[in-house]
């Protein structure tokens, strides 16, 4: 893949100049962040949650404070995101790899033995290898809009499909990551143990959370998408803001499924998780072929959330025959209704000045549904309805 990208980056010099400041970010971004890719999962194995947490959480933040420096600093150019991204990719790609040289230390003599390499071997045809299926299929079913958009729409649909996707989706996985950052070296613990029962209430309990933090994301996405589009991506991109509700749907159930399908991947049965990713990429692709001619790049943001949803449905219903995903959905109704109310109430709010009137809105909303939805959870622990000790 590196040389792919690298081959990309030389045609582009010669061909494709004008697109230079774009062509590079992305061609570094996605080799540092597949390089990243590739060692990350050493850190909650390891149960080294710290190390972890930092580096979610850092590189998110740290890319965060850059696009907004580059944006707001420079000029509202979509080159600056993925500069944002490339930039923070490579800057903490280093420290990744100190912390993991320190993490592993096998000797030359017990690597080379027959069994183990035989044993490794076994482990990759079955785990490794149909997990390269699933993480290619989840690639595609990420960028396989834009293309469908581009083909039948053009490049100009596509850049403000990207930019607008982009911001919507750096700001929902600062905010939701600290959970599922969380939730992985617990389970890898219980997992450890063979204690199932304790997982599948892991799990649970961190899915009832996850979705009190995420219900609010959505709420506060659909509230602030316009004039945050507008102070972020300048005129040329933020007509788009309308495709950040649906993609902030998608990627919460998205990151909702990675809880899901934790115990497939523990038990080593990834070859389920890509054949349900897989029929979630086709039929993505099939329903953007069909409505994005009609409905335009919204309707690219619709099937997304769409195909999202559908992986995530499946992996619930096949989880019970693994470990299984129990969701209390009866709970988490009460947020909803929080939600929806805090963005009637606040939505009430009209100030001419976008950067007032994203702050104002955003406070109220925030105060109105953390007050009430903390209220909610309290009334639930006080009557032993929820309980969080694991």
């Amino acid at each position: 893949s590196i040389i792919v990208v690298l081959s990309s980056i030389i045609w582009g010099c010669f061909f494709y100049q004008n697109y230079l400041l774009l062509i590079i970010p992305a061609g570094l971004s996605i080799i540092f962040n597949a390089l990243s890719s590739l060692y990350m999962p050493i850190l909650p194995a390891s149960f080294d949650s710290n190390s972890f947490r930092k580096q979610q959480i850092f590189r998110n933040v740290f890319r965060l404070v850059i696009a907004a420096f580059l944006v707001f600093e420079i000029n509202s150019n979509i080159a600056f995101l993925i500069w944002a991204d490339a930039l923070s990719s490579i800057i903490f790609f280093f420290p990744l790899i100190n912390t993991i040289k320190k993490k592993i230390n096998l000797k030359e003599k017990n690597i080379v033995k027959d069994d183990i390499i035989q044993e490794h071997i076994r482990r990759f045809y079955s785990y490794g290898f149909s997990m390269m299926f699933w993480f290619f299929s989840s690639q595609l079913l990420y960028v396989g809009d834009r293309f469908v958009i581009q083909y039948f729409l053009g490049e100009k649909e596509v850049g403000i499909y990207t930019a607008n996707y982009m911001l919507i989706s750096g700001v929902s996985g600062l905010i939701s990551a600290p959970i599922t950052l969380a939730a992985f070296p617990l389970i890898m613990k219980l997992w450890i143990n063979r204690d199932e029962k304790k997982m599948v209430k892991a799990i649970k309990d961190m899915t009832f959370i996850f979705s009190f933090i995420s219900i609010g994301v959505i709420g506060g996405t659909y509230l602030i998408a316009k004039p945050l589009a507008i102070i972020s991506l300048g005129k040329e991109f933020n007509t788009g803001y309308t495709v950040m509700f649906p993609i902030v749907l998608g990627l919460v159930v998205w990151q909702a499924s990675m809880l899901g399908h934790k115990g497939m991947e523990l038990k080593e049965c990834t070859w389920i998780m890509t054949r349900l990713i897989a029929l979630a990429a086709c039929v993505n692709l099939i329903l953007n072929f069909l409505f994005v001619p009609i409905y335009g790049y919204e309707a690219a943001a619709w099937v997304t959330f769409a195909s999202y949803f559908l992986y995530t449905i499946l992996i619930w219903y096949q989880s019970k025959n693994y470990i299984k995903w129990e969701i209390d959905i009866f709970k988490m109704i009460p947020f909803i209704g929080i939600s929806i109310i805090g963005v009637f109430i606040s939505n009430s709010i009209e100030i001419e000045n976008v950067y007032i009137e994203l702050i104002s809105k955003a406070s109220l909303f925030s105060f109105f549904y953390l007050f009430l939805s903390v209220l909610y959870l309290f009334i639930l622990k006080k009557y032993r309805i929820v309980n969080f000790n694991i």
